[in-house]
Parts: C-alpha cells; sequence; structure tokens
C-alpha cells in the first residue's frame, strides 16, 4: 500500500510535465509519421537525393509540429509575440534538422551507406533521438515559455501615520507633516 501512495503522490507531485510530455509526445510521433512518410516518398521519387529528401521531409514534419504544439501542447503557455515565436520554432527546428542531416551524411558520405534503409536508420534511430532532445529543452525554454507565475494579493499594513482614530474623535492627532512644526496656541500656551 505506501508504495501505491508513493507513485500516486509522485504523480501528483509532476501531473503537470506528464500531460505536457504526452502532448508532446502525441504531436511528436504525428509528426515523425508525417517525416516517414514524406521522406520514404521522396527516397522513392528522387534517387540519390537522401540529403534533400531528409530537409523537405523535416520541413514539413515542422509544420505540422508547430501547428500541434502551439494550439494543443503548450496552449495555455504565455503566448509571446505570434512572429518572434514562429521565428524561434523554425530556427531551432533548423537546427534540429541539422543535426538529423548530419547523420544522414555521416551515413551516406562517411560509411557508404546511402540505400533507403541507410537513411532511415541514420535519421530516424541516430538524428532524431538527438534533434527531439534538442527541440523539447527549446520549445520549452524559449518558444513557449512558462508565463511569470501568478502574484498573490499581499495585504500592506497601514502606513505610519494613518490616524488610529478618525476625524472629530475626542483622541484624534491630526497630522503633521514631517518637517512642520505645530505652532503652539496661544491660549494652552503656559507663560
Amino acid at each position: 500500500m505506501a508504495s501505491v501512495t508513493v507513485v500516486r503522490s509522485l504523480y501528483y507531485r509532476f501531473e503537470h510535465l506528464v500531460h505536457e510530455l504526452s502532448k508532446f509526445g502525441i504531436v511528436g510521433a504525428v509528426a515523425l509519421v508525417v517525416n516517414i512518410s514524406v521522406l520514404n516518398a521522396m527516397l522513392l521519387a528522387v534517387k540519390d537525393k537522401q540529403i534533400y529528401a531528409t530537409v523537405a521531409s523535416t520541413v514539413v514534419a515542422t509544420c505540422v509540429a508547430y501547428v500541434g504544439n502551439r494550439y494543443w501542447t503548450y496552449k495555455d503557455r504565455d503566448k509571446i509575440d505570434r512572429h518572434r515565436e514562429m521565428l524561434l520554432f523554425f530556427l531551432i527546428n533548423g537546427v534540429a534538422m541539422v543535426i538529423e542531416v548530419m547523420f544522414v551524411f555521416i551515413s551516406k558520405y562517411g560509411l557508404g551507406q546511402d540505400g533507403p534503409i541507410a537513411v532511415n536508420v541514420a535519421k530516424f534511430a541516430f538524428g532524431m533521438p538527438v534533434g527531439m532532445l534538442f527541440r523539447l529543452y527549446c520549445y520549452r525554454t524559449f518558444v513557449f515559455p512558462e508565463g511569470p507565475a501568478p502574484v498573490e494579493e499581499i495585504a500592506v499594513p497601514a502606513a505610519a501615520h494613518t490616524p488610529l482614530y478618525p476625524a472629530g474623535h475626542p483622541l484624534h492627532v491630526p497630522h503633521v507633516p514631517h518637517g512642520h512644526r505645530q505652532q503652539p496656541v496661544p491660549e494652552t500656551a503656559s507663560s
């Protein structure tokens, strides 16, 4: 029973992260299917253009991922300027695409393996996981940042010069601004 309680408390503690990662994973899975489909269709259509096919499939999948992440995964996140958000998103995906292309490049030119299976393995078994980790960190940090934490209203105590008694009360002492001395009233002043 104690282990169930520990698991439940951990889930509640990290519930927001579990939901975010689940959504991110689903969007990523859809983008992955698009990426694989476009890549392999291009590899069949255009022989010996593995790098171009990799770039094109990643660009199409990036557009799918942007729509899914903006309007589902991170819909509650602070929306920075849309132009800036899109610029950052596509810039980050451009860097991730270079990571993926690097593995395909190594496979084709470094290892001499340029068949469809080798390209798929290089891109999806090596390039994609490294690119995904890079994307996840950058999306959370730069593209879809969390808004500032809500500020709780704090009750501020009354200022020191606020009268304790309302005007007209026998014990009310009128406020005298700092630096001004009250002149004694002649009939109450002692000689």
